[in-house]
């Protein structure tokens, strides 16, 4: 039973596509058949056979044109199978992390308040607590550009570009603390004018989701021109009342990006400001 179900699931998917391909080879022969016969033949009877082969020609060339359509039909189904999954995907994360991160991010907050870190930290346990920070950091990056605009073939290169930006308070500026994939880097640091962006539309005021997507906003000093990329989801990251940073994830086009990507982001922010809650 289980080998008659996989046949005829294999004749569905490719039963049309070899008939045509039975059609065209038995047309092909008939032309080859039918010239050599015209070119024996005289009179009337060769024009008979010469419109036979045209005819067999013209029929070789629909059914090619028929295939090929088939072909792209199939891919098209493909794609928007893949763009649906992956929409769902999104969604799914979206809305079963984002109750876990505001639960975590809190817990966080609630402990480093109860038991906060003594004023001088022994150097082995600050290094400890720098490199297990640089993990969630490096896994924040790399899980943001896998689930929103992921890899496609043939050469499956990340299309999204995920970066943090660490706040400094004292001077208001803005400085790369990590970002992936490692190549096409953006910005290491940000002059004045995009600091104050950053600060006073993202950061500031208790923190506001930032996005450019090509309708409400179409540009932003997050994408300067020529770098490839469009789309920006840029998100805070705040721990209680202290501003941490921004983390930005960009796109080259504004449809890579979907609703549900916005509280993804704000997610993964409220990850990384967890674990800066504690040092």
């Amino acid at each position: 039973m289980e080998l008659q179900a996989r046949m005829k699931q294999w004749l569905a998917k490719r039963g049309i596509q070899y008939l045509f391909l039975l059609f065209s080879a038995a047309l092909g022969v008939a032309v080859a058949v039918v010239s050599v016969w015209a070119d024996g033949a005289t009179g009337s009877d060769k024009k008979d056979w010469a419109f036979i082969a045209g005819i067999s020609a013209f029929g070789v060339v629909l059914i090619t044109h028929f295939e090929k359509r088939l072909v792209e039909k199939g891919k098209e189904r493909a794609e928007d199978r893949a763009i649906r999954a992956e929409a769902d995907m999104t969604q799914l994360y979206s809305t079963r992390l984002r109750p876990l991160s505001d639960t975590l991010k809190e817990l966080t907050e609630l402990y480093a308040t109860a038991a906060p870190l003594p004023s001088s930290v022994p150097s082995q346990t600050a290094s400890d607590l720098r490199q297990r920070r640089k993990e969630i950091l490096d896994q924040v990056l790399a899980g943001a550009v896998t689930l929103t605009a992921p890899p496609v073939g043939p050469s499956f290169i990340p299309r999204a570009r995920c970066s943090f930006y660490l706040y400094d308070a004292t001077t208001g500026g803005f400085t790369l603390e990590g970002t992936f994939p490692g190549y096409r880097t953006p910005r290491t640091t940000i002059d004045p004018t995009g600091a104050a962006h950053m600060k006073n539309e993202i950061l500031g005021g208790g923190g506001k989701t930032f996005r450019i997507d090509g309708i409400q906003v179409d540009h932003s000093y997050l994408v300067p021109a020529g770098t490839g990329y469009k789309a920006v989801i840029a998100v805070p990251v705040i721990h209680g009342t202290k501003e941490i940073g921004i983390l930005s994830v960009d796109a080259p086009s504004y449809s890579d990006f979907i609703d549900h990507h916005v509280p993804l982001m704000e997610s993964l922010a409220n990850i990384l400001a967890a674990s800066y809650a504690l040092g």
